[in-house]
């Protein structure tokens, strides 16, 4: 089964802010380096833990991102719907060759883009102004996430210390 690129998809396509400066040729060319890959619902698109070299470009549907705690029990982080804005997922894969960092989950069935990571390079490499677009992107999105997190660890360092703060004033 494939997914017909047409100008619809397209158009599509460049809401991800994945393309954001790109040209509709260009986002059509980065369409055509991709396969097409439906997801049924409760499936799991990517497992934490395991080895990847896919960046999923979710094209409708919904999806579930999920982490460990340290006890090996799964927590849902964010659930997000590609039906009007497509959304990606894997994108460390473009960049390092590491463990996923996270579960993705269908929670509707999805359809899916799936650009490997060999032809993200051989593009970039080939369209070095596009690849540093595309790597940006990735770079800003990675850094968003990292601020998010340190502000998650200083508000759980806070309330630790009021705790133990707590604790100690009742001895």
């Amino acid at each position: 089964m494939t997914i017909q690129i047409n100008e619809a998809l397209i158009k599509k396509l460049q809401k991800l802010s994945l393309f954001k400066g790109l040209d509709l040729n260009v986002i059509r060319d980065l369409a055509e380096l991709c396969s097409y890959k439906k997801i049924k619902k409760g499936r799991t698109v990517i497992k934490e833990g395991d080895f990847g070299d896919e960046l999923y470009i979710i094209v409708s549907g919904e999806i579930e991102i999920q982490k460990r705690t340290l006890q090996n029990e799964p927590y849902t982080v964010v659930a997000m719907n590609a039906d009007e804005t497509p959304l990606y997922v894997g994108e460390l894969a473009m960049i390092d060759r590491d463990k996923r960092s996270a579960t993705v989950v269908a929670k509707r069935d999805c359809d899916c883009l799936v650009l490997k990571r060999k032809d993200f390079v051989a593009y970039g490499d080939a369209n070095p102004r596009v690849g540093l677009i595309l790597t940006r992107a990735i770079a800003l999105q990675l850094a968003q996430r990292l601020r998010r997190t340190n502000d998650d660890v200083i508000t759980l360092f806070s309330a630790l210390v009021e705790e133990i703060s707590g604790e100690a004033e009742g001895l």
